[in-house]
């Protein structure tokens, strides 16, 4: 309540500014900011909801990710002083323009070069050399959570990536949510004792095993599987009837940190279930035609790459997945998650199992996608999805879950993912683990949280 008040106070004395709130998993952060965006909205004025990530943008109300309503870069590491590209007299720029305020959720994950960008962009839309334009920005998000990603980096580039490390965060403001909700409204007792383990293994608090760097699960934490197929039939017991579904399937799923595992617990959960399988190819080639010597098509359909969809793509009637472009925002976003109805040989109808559309049945066509981070430029036609039993844990990242599986066969291998997996749950007897011996790496950067 303070915060909120806080808020609307800077808001209604159009003070402008930067505020962070600094929310750890289940306290209400997402209630609290929809609830701001409401009264906003309710007065005609205008709120601008943004999120680093897929999921987390489809838990707002006209959320969407940062990267597809900014217009950032999408190589934005790499480029020096990066800005959004957004003209003055666009539908967006109209918008940057009067909005009262931007909420940027899940912000932790996002590149301090965004926030920069985003800075420049105001200032130059709003003509006003205050930060931001004069316009108040709400950032909110947990540095025990995941960081930027950046490919084949190290700990300092991840750390020098963040936003603690932007000359912006000096003009922050920060708001903290301490009271855990997912655990208060359960009324229950080892909830609370689950939520403070958390909180030690976010803080990175939980003592190392001196031989092998790992920490062992603190008491009556979770239930342990003792192979993947067990975890597998712990969290979706009786499979092959159950699918059919759709609350069963929306609020369980297993995370893994590798693409690796999630990709062969997918494969081995779609097995399971009955029915004839459709299989799917792509249709890839080279942009640039002087290449296509180079770069044989057989070559281009072995790559599997993270966000895009596989070269072979198997569904069965009654699976679920995730989709990976923004087709139709805000009803068809990166991260919505569906349930195939029908597979036919050019569109897949599928229905909407969570967020504001849950139930809604859509088709989804083949669309090109491009990937970003390759040495050459290659094109793949494909049904922008992948099955989403399983998924990786920082696409999970701002999603709740009744049932959690985590599977730890590959340890996690950067900073907060652990905490990120673990706090998707609100009580103990929610989270099936499955790691080897009981012990696993709990990697915390403590620069990140000073």
């Amino acid at each position: 309540l303070i915060a909120y008040k806080k808020i609307m106070h800077a808001i209604e004395n159009k003070t402008g500014g930067l505020l962070f709130l600094d929310a750890p998993g289940g306290t209400g952060k997402t209630f609290l900011i929809s609830l701001i965006l409401a009264t906003i909205r309710s007065q005609n004025n205008i709120a601008l909801a943004i999120a680093s990530s897929g999921i987390a943008a489809t838990l707002l109300d006209g959320g969407r990710t940062a990267h597809s309503v900014l217009k950032l870069p999408l190589n934005i590491q790499v480029t020096e002083t990066p800005t959004c590209n957004i003209s003055k007299n666009s539908g967006m720029g109209k918008v940057l323009q009067t909005c009262q305020l931007i909420v940027w959720d899940e912000c932790t994950m996002a590149h301090k070069q965004s926030l920069e960008a985003l800075n420049h962009t105001l200032k130059d839309l709003r003509g006003n050399n205050q930060h931001f334009g004069g316009a108040l920005i709400l950032l909110s998000g947990d540095f025990r959570q995941t960081l930027p990603v950046i490919p084949r980096s190290t700990p300092a580039d991840e750390l020098n990536a963040c936003l603690k490390s932007s000359v912006l965060w000096r003009q922050v403001h920060t708001l903290s949510l301490k009271t855990n909700m997912r655990v208060h409204l359960q009324h229950d007792a080892s909830a609370e004792i689950f939520a403070n383990q958390l909180l030690d293994i976010g803080n990175g608090t939980v003592p190392l095993d001196e031989f092998s760097d790992c920490i062992s699960f603190p008491m009556n934490f979770c239930q342990f599987a003792e192979s993947t197929n067990e975890l597998i039939s712990k969290v979706f017991p009786d499979i092959n009837h159950q699918f059919k579904n759709h609350q069963w399937l929306s609020e369980r799923a297993i995370l893994a940190a590798k693409n690796i595992d999630v990709n062969e617990i997918n494969f081995n959960i779609q097995n399971q279930i009955s029915g004839e399988p459709t299989t799917y190819k792509s249709m890839d080639s080279v942009l640039n035609q002087d290449e296509v010597v180079n770069y044989p098509t057989e070559f281009l359909n072995s790559l599997d790459l993270p966000g895009m969809p596989p070269h072979v793509l198997t569904l069965k009637v009654g699976v679920p997945i995730i989709l990976l472009r923004n087709i139709n925002p805000p009803r068809l976003c990166n991260g919505t998650r569906l349930s195939v109805k029908k597979l036919m040989n050019n569109v897949i109808e599928a229905t909407i199992l969570s967020g504001k559309f849950k139930g809604e049945d859509v088709l989804l066509p083949r669309i090109p996608m491009i990937p970003t981070d390759m040495p050459f430029e290659f094109k793949r036609l494909q049904f922008p999805v992948r099955l989403a039993f399983a998924m990786t844990i920082n696409k999970a990242q701002g999603q709740s879950l009744q049932v959690c599986g985590l599977n730890l066969k590959n340890p996690c291998f950067s900073h907060g993912q652990l905490y990120v997996a673990c706090s998707r749950v609100g009580k103990p007897s929610d989270l099936f683990v499955y790691a080897p011996e009981k012990k696993t790496r709990n990697i915390v950067y403590p620069k990140a949280l000073q």
